[in-house]
């Protein structure tokens, strides 16, 4: 492969994106299953989830009785989501979106959960989209942030860098009670950072 297709996975464009969105739905099922399962989805929430690519891991968390969002950077990413989520945005269901998280508008207290699958690091400003995040989360509501290194230098060691600063920025964003897990899935180690969205006394 050479260097421009390695550079599709962050952020996809055109023919080679198409197909690195592909592969990207193929690699990721076991992770996206795993950080799906620690937003722990109930029936009647509305759901976040920011990076969507081919919108494999919308599909899979829309079969529950919910409603959900989605913003992508890609435009690829986006025309090639819209149709796999066809039947779910015609009727409702479903709303995928094109942007950069740190400037799309959200509105506020208004989803109950927020999740993102290996975009993190590509996010041109983490402390603003993360202040973004949590202005649009309800209260007592949950954001996981799963990441897996894929790059040259991946280790389980640079996971554990990625897992401290997703600790510290969400702590510097407002969010309360963040913990991080640890699992390992081909190729390398995943790190999921769960946090909440303090509960006001009223």
């Amino acid at each position: 492969m050479s260097v421009p297709f390695f550079k599709q996975f962050s952020r996809p464009k055109g023919a080679m994106g198409k197909v690195a969105g592909y592969i990207m739905s193929k690699e990721n099922k076991k992770l996206n299953r795993w950080s799906a399962g620690c937003l722990d989805v109930k029936n009647g929430e509305r759901i976040l989830e920011i990076g969507y690519g081919p919108g494999a891991c919308m599909k899979e968390i829309i079969k529950k009785n919910i409603t959900i969002d989605g913003i992508d950077a890609s435009a690829a990413m986006a025309e090639q989501a819209g149709k796999r989520l066809e039947q779910s945005i015609e009727s409702g269901k479903a709303r995928v979106m094109q942007g950069k998280v740190e400037h799309i508008h959200l509105p506020e207290n208004y989803y109950d959960k927020i999740l993102s699958v290996n975009n993190f690091t590509i996010w041109e400003d983490p402390d603003q989209g993360l202040k973004k995040l949590y202005h649009a989360l309800k209260e007592d509501g949950r954001i996981v942030i799963t990441m897996q290194p894929r790059e040259d230098t991946a280790s389980p060691n640079l996971t554990r860098m990625m897992g401290n600063e997703l600790y510290q920025r969400l702590t510097k964003a407002g969010f309360e009670h963040v913990t991080l897990s640890y699992r390992r899935f081909w190729p390398e180690l995943a790190v999921a950072a769960v946090a909440f969205k303090r509960k006001r006394d009223h």
